[in-house]
């Protein structure tokens, strides 16, 4: 989080302690296409703590049904490595890893993508002293030992590499850590040193074990262009596809640059962030995994531990998302937190949530569904601070537009089959680059196709207009679907559509 020691987060060491689960069976796929992220549109996502020990599986269905009435885009979830490999190395929690089965089948179902954040130290592996560690017996976890650094790095990799090959397919993308230039988040006396390592022992391992998911680095608490400039000079650049910050203001509107430093402005601060990565000769987009603001009832003279009324909460997140659509190197941003952790008003920490402890909307619940369906609406990555929308995808087929006496008229064409262990999607664009996948699930019982997208991706066509892409997973195996390839030529926009199943 900002200045602040961490958000005091007690209840993420429940993570070890969680009760068996029955495993859902409603995985989806992942396309095989941006794994660079810098082609993605905007989205609009929220973190959610779903995998904490004190979350039942009926709670965390309902908090992704939540998500999915408020047009999230895709949910930021804290991953516990401590949990994970509790035991030991290579001694899988299965308990664990079946409630986050359930989170990932889940998720998918609903059409949410994942930003899965990996982090916390199991005791065998932690760098903790052995006055914490304590031979590792009893809660280890309520002595801190879980956010000290790993020893040693490769361990780290090895695991996450582990987590990665295991929902190949399925999850979109994964977070290495969580604000480790917060010693309350990542103890060690070489913080720069220790992160970057394990920022380079990861990311090859996890790119062979998932080519296609997205490897964030970063997770700075604010927008610490400083501590970025310092991790580059440790040799972080090229070990990720996209940068990640959590550039909280404070109490102030994400609009206001009239701070000590553009590390605790959002607008500023990005931008800043952005200046030394492309000093460095870097154009990875910039994911802002975390930002918001706690409506709890604390107003100081301290600016970052105040609290703010709910309508201004709701107006703040509707000027942080307008702020990053004029950034076209941000394409994902995180409202922290999706629901209240606590019914203590005075609980600064708990009370970020689009949604009280109870369920009950806040009004920032609304604004963010308005502006998600602004991001939905937008097809194409921003260049400037003007909006470039696409004409909305109407229902396929749609034929070429009218065009101007040529030899040869622009088209799109589409063919899709089930395979054995993936469906193919293969055809030609009007042009080179940039396309849009969209399928629509049919309803069974009415016979018709969904107005909305129930997945959608960007691809790149090749030299030749030309694509062969794969989807895994299993949602495709069965039922009917209308599968849509659409592309921007000058004004107009064309598609092709392909039925699957039926």
């Amino acid at each position: 989080m900002s200045r602040l020691a961490g958000r005091g987060l007690t209840c993420r060491r429940l993570l070890s302690r969680l009760t068996p689960v029955a495993l859902s069976c409603a995985a989806l796929l992942c396309l095989a296409a941006p794994s660079t992220a810098a082609a993605a549109p905007h989205m609009a996502g929220v973190q959610s703590h779903v995998l904490w020990g004190n979350v039942s599986i009926g709670e965390m269905d309902r908090q992704l049904d939540d998500m999915k009435r408020a047009h999230v885009a895709i949910t930021r979830v804290d991953v516990g490595w401590a949990s994970v490999e509790q035991e030991g190395k290579g001694k899988i929690n299965w308990d664990y890893v079946s409630r986050l089965d359930h989170l990932v089948d889940g998720a998918n179902a609903r059409g949410i993508k994942l930003l899965l954040m990996y982090a916390e130290t199991p005791c065998w592996a932690s760098s903790a002293p052995s006055s914490a560690k304590q031979g590792c017996d009893g809660a280890w976890w309520d002595r801190d030992v879980q956010n000290y650094a790993p020893r040693h790095a490769d361990d780290f990799a090895e695991s996450f590499a582990w987590v990665v090959r295991r929902y190949r397919g399925r999850v979109y993308s994964w977070e290495v850590w969580n604000e480790p230039n917060q010693d309350y988040f990542f103890h060690t006396s070489d913080p720069v040193g220790d992160y970057a390592s394990m920022v380079r022992e990861s990311y090859g391992p996890a790119k062979a074990a998932d080519p296609h998911t997205i490897i964030v680095a970063g997770s700075l608490s604010d927008s610490d262009f400083e501590f970025t400039d310092a991790l580059y000079g440790r040799g972080v650049k090229g070990h990720f596809d996209a940068w990640s910050v959590h550039p909280y203001s404070d109490d102030r509107s994400p609009l206001n640059n009239h701070v000590e430093s553009p590390r605790y402005s959002f607008a500023s601060g990005v931008p800043a962030v952005r200046a030394v990565m492309k000093r460095h000769g870097d154009a990875k987009p910039i994911w802002l995994t975390e930002f918001g603001y706690s409506t709890c009832n604390v107003r100081g003279p301290v600016s970052w531990q105040n609290c703010v009324d709910r309508d201004t909460q709701a107006s703040y997140l509707k000027q942080a998302f307008r702020q990053m659509r004029t950034w076209s190197y941000a394409p994902v941003g995180i409202w922290f937190n999706f629901k209240n952790t606590t019914s203590d008003p005075g609980d600064r920490v708990g009370n970020y949530g689009l949604m009280t402890q109870d369920g009950s909307e806040k009004a920032s619940f609304g604004a963010f569904r308005s502006v998600a369906r602004e991001l939905e609406a937008d097809s194409t990555p921003r260049h400037s601070d003007q909006p470039v929308v696409d004409p909305p995808v109407t229902d396929p087929p749609v034929t070429d537009p009218p065009t101007s006496p040529r030899r040869h008229r622009a088209r799109a064409v589409v063919h899709v089959a089930r395979r054995s262990e993936y469906v193919s999607v293969k055809g030609k664009a009007p042009r080179r680059g940039l396309a849009r996948l969209l399928v629509y699930r049919r309803d069974e019982s009415t016979g018709t196709f969904s107005e909305r997208a129930t997945y959608r991706w960007w691809f790149a066509t090749n030299r030749r207009h030309r694509f062969s892409l794969r989807l895994h997973g299993h949602a495709l195996t069965r039922g009917t679907w209308r599968v849509v390839v659409s592309q921007r030529r000058g004004r107009h926009v064309i598609t092709a559509a392909a039925v699957l199943g039926g």
